[in-house]
């Protein structure tokens, strides 16, 4: 019976927008807006930890019950009501997550941010449209992350359908496969999602230096 596979990437939280302190120029809209977002993202990442602490403790659970073998799975009822219990908890922190992540996105007004940095000279205007590049990339790499987890979370509904008094092992065993399969989509794209925070991280300040904002 082959293991589940849920990577330690999969199992870290989102990683935080930075926040870069205060603006002497209190008229720079896309000042404000960005940092507005910031503290918007980071309330969605301490969601974030939170369910990444309950995968962790759902893929153990599940692993020490098919690790056990054939008469733990047969006596596993209250294994399996810790992870039903856990599902909604983590399907709920998500759902959360989500809500916040979508009004920061809709607050920033991307087409008001174009419209603003396309009027800028060109090097604060080059660097103005990276920045925003990359909170579209982190958007859509969110969304597609949601998709994937929530395909995950499915199989692992499946998966947990099958360890009951007569478990079916080859059942369990493509269940077990198509979670490994899902988990695996999902990590990737949470990976790609960091990967773009940190350079938004980098970007950011260095678009602040261009338009000549003098940051505390």
């Amino acid at each position: 019976m082959k293991k589940i596979y849920l990577s330690l990437t999969f199992l870290s939280s989102c990683a935080a927008l930075l926040l870069s302190g205060c603006s002497t120029d209190s008229s720079m809209d896309f000042y404000d807006k960005l940092e507005e977002h910031a503290t918007y993202e980071q309330d969605a990442t301490t969601l974030a930890e939170s369910r990444s602490r309950k995968d962790e403790i759902s893929v153990n659970t599940y692993q020490a019950v098919l690790d056990a073998g054939a008469e733990e799975i047969k006596r596993s009822q209250n294994e399996r009501e810790e992870l039903m219990a856990l599902n909604e908890e983590r399907s709920s922190l998500l759902e959360q997550e989500q809500s916040l992540r979508r009004e920061a996105f809709a607050k920033l007004d991307i087409q008001e941010l174009k419209d603003y940095v396309a009027e800028l000279e060109t090097g604060p205007k080059r660097e103005g449209f990276r920045v925003i590049e990359v909170i579209e990339q982190r958007e859509q790499a969110f969304t597609t992350f949601v998709k994937q987890y929530t395909a995950s979370m499915d199989a692992e509904e499946k998966l947990l359908s099958y360890l009951t008094e007569k478990p079916n092992f080859v059942k369990i065993d493509e269940a077990t496969a198509d979670l490994n399969r899902t988990t695996r989509q999902a990590t990737a794209t949470l990976n790609d999602f960091n990967r773009l925070t940190a350079r938004y991280n980098e970007l950011k300040p260095a678009f602040y230096k261009e338009v000549g904002l003098n940051i505390k």
